[in-house]
């Protein structure tokens, strides 16, 4: 291990011009160039910082990626967003977006799973909830206990959770699925505390899931009602993305932060010392600051904070092994186009997922030229399917040809898809979604405890934050809020 006796300050890399007693304290460095790093470095902006940003990539915005071509518009990442953030808000008009939002079509609000081989909608009001085909009589009458069950101190697993409290039919034909589509993971594995804080705050704050959910209903019911002024992005949890497609948000921060954003650039190596604070390496280039952000995966994480001072090695191993013991599965995302007669479905709505009772390899597949208009020249249709994460593993193994030949043969049954698709590319992300596993939220603590005595290195990402876009933004937002040029730099 290096040691972190840190040289007398010099002109020994990048640094911005700022007045002396505020050099240090006001100026930090993010590493990476991801929604969680660009939107921590934007807000800093605003509070007076001067930020530098860090990524390794040739591109910023991680696994935000848009791609036009040919009259399509496709993503290879995250399809949309919910607008239900103030920070996510603040950061459009921030950035002049407002004028480039696109709304989802109404009928993207309609959800569907594969059950038996067919195509049925999720329930999506009371009513067809109560006559849906989903689940059976004996599982709707189970819903009616729930409010009885008792509580559980102890963690439980997202399938423990949903089972104990709805029923195993509600687990199995509507809740595993919508795990699959946004974790790609294992609910028998991932923490209903870590991974869906807010479902199990039902039970912990009402007693009662459907008590709960009802709860939050009238609230937001009435919050609506008292709202008095009309503001340019309603909070109203529309689905949207951008004219541009979702990499508009990061491109737009990355051309307003202009050369503070470095790309191609590995980090190296981070050292501290209380009298110079934080180097960052990179090759021969050196950034100074008081305040660094990692923004990066728990891995990179695992690798940069090696060479840090640390009181003894045992404490060391363990940070690096909760980092390191994070699980991120591989995930393919293939996007396709077929003419409108080649599929039978009207695919009128936002997706299908495949819940894992069905025992196919394919998570779901998303509708995005119905859920936004211009994806696709109108007579044909764009899917993009989802196909390995926690319970397809051994698909990464194969050939992209190989993984579409699965995909056709699982969803032509679903879907009545004829022939082969126009074209189609895929993404393959090796670690696509971190799983907040069970463990996950002691993992956190001992990462942060540790790093806490390093003060003004700060933790942002999808790891730790919650895996959604307004999730990254949202915590961006809240260190910037706690962070100020002139206070004395402050710990994760």
């Amino acid at each position: 291990m290096q040691s972190n006796t840190l040289p007398p300050k010099k002109t020994a890399g990048p640094f911005p011009d700022l007045p002396e007693n505020l050099e240090q304290k006001s100026h930090v460095v993010v590493i990476g160039a991801g929604i969680s790093g660009l939107a921590s470095a934007w807000f800093l902006k605003q509070k007076g910082f001067s930020v530098t940003v860090l990524e390794a990539g040739n591109q910023v915005g991680g696994n935000l990626q848009t791609v036009q071509q040919n009259g399509y518009l496709w993503e290879r990442g995250p399809n949309s967003f919910i607008n239900n953030r103030q920070a996510m808000a603040q950061l459009i008009a921030q950035l002049d977006l407002g004028s480039s939002i696109v709304l989802a079509n109404q009928s993207a609000h309609k959800r569907f799973i594969g059950k038996q081989g067919k195509v049925i909608a999720l329930p999506g009001s009371l009513k067809e909830a109560l006559t849906t085909p989903v689940i059976s009589v004996f599982a709707k009458l189970r819903l009616l206990i729930e409010p009885l069950i008792r509580r559980v101190s102890k963690e439980e697993s997202i399938a423990d959770y949903v089972t104990r409290r709805l029923g195993q039919e509600v687990m199995d034909w509507m809740i595993d699925p919508f795990i699959s589509g946004v974790f790609a993971g294992d609910p028998k594995r991932l923490s209903a505390d870590a991974a869906v804080p807010k479902i199990k705050a039902l039970e912990t704050e009402h007693g009662s899931m459907i008590l709960g959910g009802i709860a939050k209903m009238k609230a937001k019911a009435a919050e609506k009602n008292l709202e008095t002024k009309p503001s340019a992005i309603k909070l109203d949890g529309a689905m949207m993305s951008f004219d541009q497609g979702i990499h508009a948000l990061p491109n737009a921060i990355a051309q307003k932060l202009g050369d503070s954003i470095i790309l191609n650039t590995q980090v190296d190596g981070l050292t501290f010392s209380p009298e110079f604070g934080y180097q960052v390496r990179s090759g021969d280039q050196i950034w100074q600051a008081q305040e660094v952000i990692l923004a990066v995966p728990s891995a990179q994480v695992a690798r940069i904070i090696d060479d840090l001072a640390w009181p003894n090695d045992d404490l060391m191993d363990k940070t690096v092994k909760a980092l390191r013991d994070i699980e991120y599965p591989a995930v393919a995302s293939i996007t396709m186009a077929y003419y409108k007669d080649q599929i039978q479905h009207p695919l009128d709505g936002f997706g299908c997922l495949l819940p894992s009772k069905e025992r196919q390899k394919t998570l779901g597949v998303l509708f995005p030229s119905s859920i936004f208009a211009n994806r696709c020249p109108n007579d044909q249709h764009l899917m993009t399917v989802f196909i390995g994460g926690a319970r397809g593993a051994d698909v990464m193994n194969m050939t992209p040809e190989q993984r579409v030949q699965i995909i056709l043969k699982e969803l032509s049954a679903y879907l009545g898809i004829v022939g082969e698709p126009l074209w189609y590319e895929e993404s393959l992300w090796p670690k696509a979604i971190p799983q907040y596993n069970l463990g996950h939220l002691a993992r956190i603590e001992q990462v942060e405890n540790a790093l806490s005595q390093f003060p003004g290195l700060h933790l942002r990402s999808n790891w730790r934050d919650g895996v959604a876009v307004g999730d990254c933004v949202e915590q961006a937002f809240a260190l910037a809020n706690k962070l100020n040029p002139a206070d004395t730099p402050s710990a994760i």
